[in-house]
């Protein structure tokens, strides 16, 4: 995602520099969670601790009202005994284009880009692939050592009840973490994790009407880069 000082018009990603740069990755990432989840549902924070991307990061509303009024309220709020610059992006995220639908073709037209620039390597690669085959022939494994298998992020099919169920979490997630980010949803009510089981939480609404509103704009939010939620209604 880049960014320019350039008029951009108003969208759903705002790009926030001269953050304090001795904290870490993750608290960096608690922290303006908490401070700007309160203008609209968060799809998506990415934050670096690398020199290029040091002191900055990426928030990614779910509609461009609420990445508006953060941006009008927050600009130049003391953070850390830092002011924040806050400006829209120039470019897209990911996690919109999922949302709007233009993944795909975004994707394809990055795939082709890199397709591209890599032609001039292939056939240096396929050389250097060729010396480190061993001497029978077989290429080296490259085959992920996780037996697992992938994680599924196909919602359950339950009916609708005021308890959701969320997996796939990171496994220091804890339920403040949770609490932060589902509290924003009217009517949320307390937050179960099962300490036996890693990965899995139950949070409780008032009614399924605001569980569901709750589940439908937190879908697939990344609590880490790597981690989307994957949130059903609870089994009755």
């Amino acid at each position: 995602m880049e960014t320019e000082s350039a008029d951009i018009p108003p969208n759903q990603t705002l790009y926030v520099n001269n953050l304090y740069e001795k904290i870490s990755k993750k608290k960096l990432i608690e922290q303006l969670l908490l401070l700007f989840s309160k203008y609209g549902p968060i799809l998506e924070i990415v934050g670096s601790k690398s020199l290029k991307m040091r002191g900055q990061a990426f928030i990614v509303f779910k509609d461009i009202t609420s990445a508006s009024n953060a941006l009008r309220e927050m600009n130049g709020f003391n953070f850390l005994d830092r002011p924040m610059k806050i400006q829209y992006c120039k470019t897209k995220s990911d996690a919109v284009s999922k949302l709007d639908g233009t993944y795909m073709e975004k994707k394809r037209e990055r795939e082709e880009n890199d397709k591209k620039g890599s032609n001039k390597k292939q056939d240096r690669k396929s050389t250097t692939q060729q010396q480190k085959r061993p001497a029978n022939g077989a290429p080296n494994s490259t085959t992920s050592p996780t037996s697992n298998g992938p994680v599924s992020l196909q919602p359950r099919d339950d009916p609708p009840n005021k308890t959701l169920f969320v997996e796939n979490l990171p496994d220091k997630c804890d339920p403040m973490m949770l609490s932060m980010l589902f509290s924003q949803f009217q009517g949320f009510k307390e937050v179960h994790m099962v300490e036996s089981k890693k990965g899995i939480a139950f949070i409780e609404f008032e009614d399924e009407n605001k569980s569901g509103f709750a589940m439908t704009n937190l879908q697939h939010f990344k609590v880490t880069p790597e981690k989307p939620m994957v949130i059903s209604f609870a089994a009755q």
